[in-house]
């Protein structure tokens, strides 16, 4: 089955019909999921681009029939979609301009058997795919992956290119259907790695062979995912619905599912879209930030059942994050209380909370060598009547802040070259050769 066509059968939406309904809400719901729910939510609450529903949009009917047919640049909106294979007919835009201005956000379910019976096998012997890679490269630790979205986060530009770091030589792609957003290696196994696209989907790859040998939906649009310390499971964290999905990361059957949801620091019971997910060296567990809930949960992997320890009042709108070199500590930034937090992984608990300006934002992390100390790198990414961008620098064995340098606007995801003294496999692979601070484009101040 066509992949496009697929998203659009699986997606489970309970629509609200009005009175005055007199078009094909179905039909409406299918072109809906087929050319839009990959950026504006499956649930038509907004993910990478805003909401669209009659509750949230404030457009025109004219505005939005506008904006599908003539796209807006330089955003994924393509130019005249007509005007591209498998493009939106002038009768299924005016479909798309009444679903958005007359149904509110659909309610959307992905359950465990949902994700079971979206599993594709493509290689069902993987003992006969090649035992090294099939092109020349020196050290398989040096392949980069760069994620290529595509002109409409779907289609033949959607694609994973892979590149040999130290000569900067185009090695080979694999494609995703979808725009890939992130990608995480195998701890233990250099041959596989996996891939997590914005409608949801987890592929694993052969970096032998560059080939996808399985995918699975996670959910219907998530971008988080981790593999844990001993290759054995893979977690994927999802937006629509609210959930994280524990994975076997040999056949991408699914574990467990969780909802995530929580009391928030201002006492109120919420679903949360899942922020970071990562797994740590120091432990066999997965850590999630809950991002609307404001707490953290640690998942062990190795009791039965995969209990959840819950660390409460983290911030509100958690987001990115990163480890300490030894993975025990995990510093998780709070986009709307201006801090990023320190949680001690072993005791489970907060252990400080470092002021740092906008807004901040880690990425994934820059943590570097100053003489004898470890300092960690945060940034702020933009935010309205912003008094305070920076560059904090703090003490990576206190948490301590050493400095907060101005600057002039929003930046973006700090890097850094792993410290020397730190033992090799602890951090993800990089060949980032000193920090990173990029400044934001002029035209988005």
């Amino acid at each position: 089955m066509n992949c496009k066509r697929a998203m659009a059968a699986l997606l489970i939406i309970v629509a609200t019909p009005t009175v005055s309904q007199t078009f094909d809400v179905d039909r409406a719901e299918r072109v809906f999921a087929q050319h839009c729910a990959v950026c504006h939510g499956a649930d038509r609450g907004g993910y990478l681009a805003p909401a669209l529903n009659r509750d949230e949009t404030k457009l025109s009917p004219a505005i939005i029939e506008q904006k599908i047919a003539g796209g807006a640049p330089p955003t994924l909106i393509p130019a005249h979609p007509s005007s591209w294979r498998g493009g939106i007919s002038a009768k299924d835009r005016k479909l798309l301009v009444a679903l958005v201005t007359t149904q509110p956000k659909a309610t959307s379910s992905w359950s465990l058997e949902d994700v079971r019976k979206s599993l594709e096998v493509f290689v069902a012997d993987e003992s006969r795919l090649a035992t090294a890679p099939g092109y020349r490269i020196d050290r398989i630790d040096d392949l980069m992956a760069v994620m290529s979205r595509g002109r409409r986060a779907a289609g033949v530009q959607a694609k994973v290119s892979f590149y040999d770091g130290r000569t900067h030589r185009k090695i080979g792609e694999v494609a995703t259907v979808y725009a890939p957003h992130l990608m995480d290696f195998h701890p233990t196994q250099p041959r596989w790695a996996y891939v997590r696209d914005d409608a949801g989907y987890v592929h694993k790859v052969d970096l032998y062979s560059m080939k996808v040998v399985r995918k699975v939906r996670a959910g219907l649009n998530g971008i988080s995912l981790a593999v844990s310390r001993d290759g054995r499971y893979v977690a994927a964290g999802s937006y629509v619905p609210n959930t994280m999905v524990i994975l076997d990361a040999d056949t991408l059957e699914p574990v467990r599912l969780l909802e995530l949801e929580g009391v928030d620091p201002d006492g109120k019971m919420v679903q949360s879209d899942a922020g970071i997910i990562t797994a740590t060296p120091f432990a066999s567990i997965f850590v999630v930030a809950l991002e609307q809930a404001g707490r953290v949960w640690i998942v062990d992997l190795e009791r039965p059942g995969m209990p959840v320890t819950t660390i409460t009042g983290v911030g509100r709108h958690l987001h990115d994050g990163f480890l300490s070199p030894d993975g025990r500590y995990l510093v998780v930034s709070s986009y709307e209380d201006h801090h990023n937090a320190v949680i001690d992984l072993a005791q489970a608990r907060i252990v400080r909370k470092i002021p740092s300006g906008c807004k901040p934002h880690l990425g994934s992390g820059a943590v570097v060598q100053s003489n004898a100390r470890l300092v960690g790198i945060g940034t702020n990414i933009r935010e309205e009547n912003c008094e305070s961008y920076e560059v904090t620098v703090f003490d990576m064995g206190t948490f301590e802040v050493l400095k907060r340098i101005p600057v002039i606007g929003p930046t973006e995801s700090p890097a850094a070259h792993p410290p020397v003294d730190v033992p090799a496999g602890v951090f993800s692979r990089s060949r980032a050769r000193t920090v990173v601070v990029g400044l934001q484009e002029q035209a988005h101040q």
